[in-house]
């Protein structure tokens, strides 16, 4: 099955979508939305600016505004003159799920030896995905 994370109320949208957002090059803007996932597992997400010419990057990591309202943003920077657009991408944070359970089923000493075995496969899975020299 493959999970749904809905992103939602996306700014800066100007007329419903149907102008362009406008800034300055060199003027820093905030693009926000809301990020969510059904269950307890935590999301994370990216902002990706796409120059005029169609080369994305940077990509620039969202923050959780206010615990439990689910938006999350970023601060952008367009570099040259142009047409730029943006997109957010967004993901399940196994780690990140992992660590919120961890710190606090292992001080309560509860699934101490479960918990710290997933946390062990988390990292190695993790690892094989570094490139070599890293």
């Amino acid at each position: 099955m493959i999970g749904r994370i809905p992103i939602v109320d996306i700014r800066p949208l100007v007329d419903c979508g149907r102008r362009p957002a406008k800034a300055v090059v060199g003027e820093t803007f905030t693009v926000s939305a809301t990020i969510f996932r059904e269950g307890h597992d935590a999301v994370n997400a990216n902002v990706v600016l796409v120059d005029p010419r169609g080369q994305k990057g940077p990509w620039t990591p969202m923050r959780l505004i206010a615990p439990g309202t689910d938006r999350w943003a970023a601060e952008v920077t367009p570099t040259v003159e142009g047409a730029w657009t943006y997109q957010i991408e967004a993901w399940s944070d196994p780690i990140t799920t992992w660590r919120d359970a961890a710190s606090k089923k292992i001080p309560a000493g509860v699934d101490v030896e479960l918990m710290l075995e997933e946390g062990a496969l988390l990292l190695h899975r993790a690892a094989r995905g570094v490139p070599r020299g890293s």
